[in-house]
């Protein structure tokens, strides 16, 4: 019976044993191939073989054994410079070292190799909640990664997501991956920011008010006020029925620009028709004639720059029948639907004077002439009419491409309300005492991943109750007479709001500030004012937490300054306040998205009071009786409480052998990043997890699953340090401004997405890892980094490349970016980032006492020269002569991945290298295929890197038999990458 990757991430145990006599043999071998950089007077790399022990129980001994017989295998060893043996003498020693080594694995016990009970890092956390509250929440949609990113170019990194968890930390990693139980910690501040999380996320899954009322909404005609082109506008002349596109156009009903209204699943119907999908304009409008129309949808945040969730990718043929197709999606509230025309003309293309100097050679006219028109009004009248009268003839005899949209349904698909992430936590119907039990073990169960007995629960139940029959809360101490003045902005320290015109300005009735009052994501600010009733003079604390600048004065004293451009930190302030009413003010600014505040204060018996809402739904239920509100209040004080368990934080796994629920928690976490669904739960209970046939068909479904996409975007973005990206960045205003521009960071990242997990879909081979004639581009990609103008529109899609510099992963834009500073490139980097990545035989660190380059380089043009002298010193040499060689075959590519000829001041590249075993290699291209020939080295590496990530720890010397074994089953059947994540 095969045992493939995932049954090893699951039961990954050795046992130990040895018999030593045999590796006698290699000692000959040893003393006359190695002995002189590696003996008693001399040993490079801090590698002695002079006096190596037999003894394979000793795991320092081991190590050694190995390294000597992958230095064989690479051919790296002996260095080319020195004597070499015949073949025949290194295929017998490695041999006896294979077998020995195999026998050793086979019976070594790794007494550290378990899993150390681990917390959830903030990536799990947040899927977690999602799939554990039943929340449909767009920013936290399945594979949406919170990263920190400098969206604006200023400098200043924000946390894209704005999800409950986007104060959290980013969680410490090793090896690159962040969910390494040993560097998981808990602190008292994140307990305090989880416990902030669950009581946002709860409120989010909280829906109290009446069901929305949401009809049906059909839009045809022409569905949107305006167009832009002169042929779109003369169309509508003549066509009431339907609108007419002939360039690339974002399409969205007028109705719908401020969002669709009301949260919920709907199915969204577009009905299409394409016309002229060959035609003979192709020298000027150029889109591939062999392609259909090709319609996309994705959907939009209102009031944002570059929010926004692709859908569908839709082919019109161009036969003029008409279409219909149809989706079904959630769409949250403040989002709305689009349709784009990927592969439309351009809007040169489109341009009705150059369609008719071109193609109606013998009707064009030449438009006015600006200098023997003197005056500009009746020069701009003429340029009109001129307009005017070659979009009239364009219209008449046009033969190019157009796309006609009929109709777009908008149909709400509300089944059920309150919906399910309400009654899950609450029950339907009225609400009775007897379901508290009954409700929280049932939470605690999904919550904690296996069953959980009622006595577990017993002081969740009690405290549940406790605050059922305790007094309503006393009235909260917020602001008095609060108002609020909006206004719009972009600025980077708080203004002067006096000097400003609100555009926005009222009451706030509940006393608590409210950010979202201005109704803008980013480039606003809002002051509040109020009174604070004081009942006995003291000293009181004040406590406040702003992205970005914000400003708390009381009685006109400034008691707390956190201004300019910052993420969420916290601040405190004291301030000594006698008995009465005194004067409040907040001053806050966002300048990008997201933003957040939260401000309270503490003082004689009571501790910090809120002066601002504190979750998404911000206050206690509404539209709902006292009795169900304070039931619902206390029954969210037992589910925080769950929530802020050890239980529900830590994946716990007692034994050395797996129990079916803890099976299911590996899984579900190794491949959806999330807690189990049911299917796996039912699997645990009735113990058929632990069939390994059970198990492959799981994971077969669980990679087909949407949830998937948790493990293709986090585990490659880990894998390969992606992650890095936003650590150096480009200069906004530097020569690599492009990359600002067409805003390339989350494309490219998405494009190393796409094709890893293509790969994933259709079990593709380990090979296309490092080369392929494909890849996934999308319009801006193609451009910048291609030099291709045949790939239209912003969705990803898959393209040939004939350029095999280009094929793989490892020169696509993301890596390369990843590998650079931002401002030039390093071989040492990219061929560091090659061994420890791709090839998984990372170099020792640099001696201590050694300086990274040496400090004459008076004589070195070049950074090839400079890594010359840098190898001569004799402790660098014999790892540089493994990194440089990789990294120079990547040198003409930039430090944005561009291809390039020449270095900025430096002239011509060479990329050309000699490596370690002596294989000479002229380029990028060559490297290739020498990687392709320590396949098994690739796959190695690949297997050590799911392991890492499917098991939460990093693996130790002893666990090379079972890697090993993984590997040599994988290629006996010719396995892709699919097979190996089995």
């Amino acid at each position: 019976m095969r045992i493939r990757l995932f049954v090893s991430v699951i039961w990954l145990m050795c046992a130990v044993g040895y018999g030593a006599s045999p590796l006698d043999d290699v000692r000959p071998f040893l003393k006359q191939h190695c002995e002189q950089c590696h003996g008693a007077e001399k040993q490079e790399n801090e590698k002695r073989f002079d006096d190596l022990g037999v003894d394979l129980t000793q795991v320092e001994t081991l190590q050694l054994w190995q390294g000597v017989l992958d230095q064989l295998n690479r051919g790296e060893m002996p260095p080319a410079d020195r004597p070499q043996p015949k073949a025949s003498e290194i295929g017998q020693v490695v041999k006896i070292l294979t077998r020995e080594l195999k026998a050793a694995y086979a019976q070594h016990r790794s007494t550290g190799a378990r899993t150390v009970v681990r917390r959830l890092n903030r990536f799990e956390l947040r899927n977690t909640i999602r799939d554990l509250l039943y929340l449909q929440d767009p920013e936290m949609r399945i594979g949406n990664v919170a990263r920190l990113i400098d969206n604006n170019g200023n400098g200043s990194v924000e946390n894209t997501s704005t999800d409950p968890f986007r104060a959290f930390p980013q969680d410490e990693e090793e090896g690159g991956f962040d969910n390494i139980g040993q560097r998981l910690v808990m602190s008292d501040f994140l307990l305090r920011l989880l416990f902030d999380a669950a009581e946002e996320s709860l409120a989010l899954a909280t829906e109290t008010g009446p069901r929305p009322k949401v009809e049906t909404r059909r839009f045809a005609g022409h569905i949107q006020k305006q167009v832009r082109g002169d042929l779109e506008k003369l169309a509508r002349e003549r066509h009431a029925d339907f609108d007419t596109y002939y360039r690339r156009e974002t399409i969205t009903p007028d109705a719908l620009r401020g969002g669709v209204g009301v949260s919920g699943r709907y199915r969204l119907t577009v009905e299409v028709s394409g016309h002229n999908q060959r035609h003979p304009w192709g020298e000027l409008i150029t889109a591939d004639q062999s392609q259909p129309l090709q319609l996309f949808l994705r959907l939009y945040k209102t009031r944002t720059r570059n929010d926004h969730i692709p859908l569908k990718l839709w082919e019109v043929p161009g036969d003029g029948r008409k279409r219909t197709f149809t989706t079904e999606t959630w769409i949250d509230a403040r989002w709305l639907p689009q349709w784009i025309w990927e592969n439309g003309p351009t809007d040169r293309e489109a341009r009705s004077d150059l369609l008719v100097q071109k193609f109606l050679v013998d009707k064009y006219r030449q438009p006015p002439d600006r200098k023997s028109i003197p005056d500009k009004k009746v020069y701009d009248a003429a340029r009109k009419a001129w307009a005017q009268a070659m979009t009239q003839v364009a219209m008449e005899h046009y033969q190019g491409p157009y796309l006609r949209v009929h109709r777009v349904t908008l149909e709400p698909l509300l089944d059920a309300w309150p919906p399910q992430s309400h009654t899950a936590l609450y029950g339907e119907g009225e609400f009775h005492e007897d379901q508290i039990e009954p409700l929280l073990l049932r939470f605690a169960q999904r919550a904690y991943r296996r069953p959980v007995a009622a006595d577990e629960l017993a002081p969740v139940v009690k405290l549940v109750r406790s605050r059922l029959q305790a007094d309503p809360e006393p009235v909260p101490r917020v602001i008095q007479n609060l108002t609020y003045r909006a206004y719009q902005g972009s600025w980077t320290k708080l203004p002067d709001f006096d000097q400003l015109k609100p555009e926005r300005q009222g009451a706030v009735a509940d006393g608590l500030v409210d950010i979202r009052l201005a109704q803008r994501d980013e480039h606003f600010g809002v002051v509040f004012t109020g009174k604070l009733q004081v009942e006995q003079a003291a000293k009181y604390e004040f406590q406040m937490a702003s992205d970005d600048g914000a400003r708390l004065l009381v009685g006109g004293r400034k008691v707390i300054e956190h201004d300019g451009l910052h993420g969420a930190s916290l601040r405190k302030g004291t301030v000594q306040l006698d008995v009465g009413v005194h004067p409040v003010r907040i001053e806050y600014f966002a300048y990008g998205k997201p933003n957040s505040f939260r401000a309270s204060w503490s003082g004689p018996g009571f501790r910090d009071a809120p002066l601002s809402v504190t979750s998404a739904k911000g206050q206690p239920p509404v539209d709902v009786d006292a009795h169900t509100a304070q039931a619902i209040q206390a029954m969210q004080v037992g589910y925080t409480a769950i929530l802020c368990s050890p239980e529900f934080l830590y994946l716990r796994e007692q034994g050395d052998q797996l129990q079916p629920f803890e099976i299911a928690s590996r899984l579900s976490y190794f491949l959806w990043s999330s807690m189990p669904d049911a299917e796996l739960f039912a699997l645990a209970e009735s113990g058929k997890l632990a069939d390994a046939r059970v198990l492959r068909q799981q994971v077969n479904r669980m990679l087909d699953d949407p949830r998937s996409v948790a493990f293709t975007r986090h585990f490659t973005e880990r894998w390969l340090r992606l992650d890095k990206l936003a650590e150096s960045p480009p200069e906004l205003n530097g020569p690599f401004r492009i990359y600002w521009d067409r805003r390339m960071e989350p494309q490219i990242i998405a494009q190393t997405d796409a094709y890893f997990a293509d790969l994933v879909r259709r079990n593709g081979p380990l090979r296309e890892l490092i080369d392929s004639d494909y890849t996934f581009m999308n319009e801006s990609i193609a451009d910048v980094f291609y030099g291709r103008k045949d790939v239209r529109g912003e969705s990803l899609r898959k393209v040939s490349v004939q350029d095999r510099r280009r094929g793989g992963m490892l020169t696509q834009p993301a890596v390369m970016t990843a590998t650079a500073n931002g401002v030039d490139t390093s071989p040492v980097v990219r061929g560091v980032w090659l061994l420890e990545n791709i090839l998984g035989t990372p170099p020792p660190p640099p001696p201590p006492d050694v300086e990274p380059i040496p400090p004459d380089l008076r004589n070195a043009k070049t950074i090839r020269e400079q890594l010359e002298i840098h190898r001569t010193q004799e402790a660098c040499s014999q790892c540089h002569r493994k990194i440089d060689p990789l990294g120079f075959a990547f040198e003409n590519f930039d430090p944005i991945g561009r291809w390039r000829e020449r270095y900025p001041k430096s002239g011509v590249i060479d990329a050309s290298a000699v490596m370690a075993d002596g294989t000479q290699v002229e380029d990028i291209v060559a490297l290739k295929q020498t990687l392709l020939t320590r396949e098994d080295d690739v796959a190695r590496c690949l297997t050590k890197k799911l392991l890492a990530y499917g098991s939460g720890r990093l693996l130790e010397p002893t666990d090379r038999g079972e890697v090993d074994r993984i590997v040599a089953e994988l290629q006996a059947r010719s396995g892709g990458i699919r097979d190996l994540i089995q």
